[in-house]
């Protein structure tokens, strides 16, 4: 009887997705994110499963061996994977995108709705015995407001969705793809550039993923084109957005707030300069922790694994399977 696959895991994941993955090979979980740990952990895998620490480069693909075929990314963004390394090395990398949009875009509207209200400013009063304060910040309502959606994938269009659909909002997208026409027309959007989106919304909120041309793209320049009564909010990356020129905005009264579920370095520093300010509203990258978003990604990710290591194709590929396919026939010494 052949071995079974071996399944390295950089990470735990909701019982349902471990079950798959039990069921295809033996699952062996490592000890430590510690560089050295995985270096020798990984050696002989078939493949890794990794969530969102844990950088996954040359040199971790390389000390798996000839064996590795998947990475399995639990979650959307793959830019902790070296995914053209392993394009190089034949190796599948399999993501799971639209298995949190529901729970993102609802945060969004957390987001949205208690920077609008003040929810900050008010709870810290109630919470420091100062209740009539109450009347002292005047907030506003979302009901017919221009939302500009830069990045109009899974999360983008559910969000758009709801806010046309729920608060009768007028939906603006930036996207360097254009929205099919059904999609376009279930949320009411309409598709604009960039510097639009800023000089017209309300809200702007962030759905693109992070590479070269969206690193720091809400810079400076980008914020002295929004409104001074606008809100800014990142569930996407953090290093789509200059956080201290955040915090400079909002000290010169040319921002209204900012929601982020993500930071340029997580965890963020102590003296991060957005963290307990009043107008301002953080979580720590939790929108998706969720039963929903948890059980669908990792049942996602195990199911594509599980494919690859059975021979089957996945069903969401992050990179090309014939690429992928020709240069893993061109490797000496490769199994499988």
């Amino acid at each position: 009887m052949a071995d079974r696959p071996r399944i390295f895991m950089m990470t735990t994941m909701h019982e349902d997705g471990m079950r798959l993955l039990h069921e295809a090979g033996e699952v062996v979980m490592t000890p430590s994110l510690d560089r050295a740990v995985l270096l020798e952990g990984v050696a002989g895998a078939d493949a890794i499963v990794t969530r969102t620490y844990g950088t996954i480069d040359a040199e971790l693909l390389d000390a798996a061996g000839p064996r590795l075929r998947v990475v399995g990314r639990h979650g959307v963004g793959v830019d902790h994977v070296d995914v053209p390394a392993a394009t190089e090395r034949g190796i599948l990398v399999v993501s799971t995108p639209g298995a949190n949009k529901e729970a993102v875009a609802e945060h969004v509207f957390a987001f949205m709705i208690g920077l609008s209200k003040h929810f900050p400013l008010q709870m810290a009063s109630l919470r420091e015995g100062r209740f009539m304060d109450r009347t002292k910040h005047m907030g506003r309502d979302i009901f017919e407001k221009t939302i500009g959606i830069v990045g109009f994938g899974n999360v983008g269009r559910v969000v758009g969705r709801i806010a046309h659909a729920a608060f009768s909002m007028r939906v603006l997208y930036n996207d360097i793809v254009p929205a099919p026409e059904d999609v376009e027309n279930a949320a009411g959007a309409l598709r604009v550039d960039f510097e639009t989106a800023l000089l017209e919304a309300d809200y702007v909120t962030m759905h693109v993923p992070l590479d070269e041309g969206t690193r720091g793209m809400i810079d400076r320049r980008a914020l002295s084109l929004m409104r001074p009564d606008a809100i800014l909010i990142n569930t996407c990356r953090g290093p789509v957005v200059d956080e201290r020129a955040v915090a400079e905005a909002l000290d010169a009264g040319k921002l209204w707030g900012y929601g982020a579920d993500v930071f340029a370095e997580e965890p963020p520093p102590a003296d991060h300069p957005l963290i307990g300010r009043p107008d301002v509203m953080l979580t720590p990258h939790s929108a998706a922790q969720t039963v929903e978003s948890l059980r669908n990604m990792a049942t996602w990710v195990a199911e594509d694994v599980s494919r690859v290591l059975r021979g089957d194709p996945p069903l969401r590929p992050y990179n090309d399977p014939e690429t992928v396919s020709a240069n893993r026939s061109r490797r000496p010494g490769v199994v499988g």
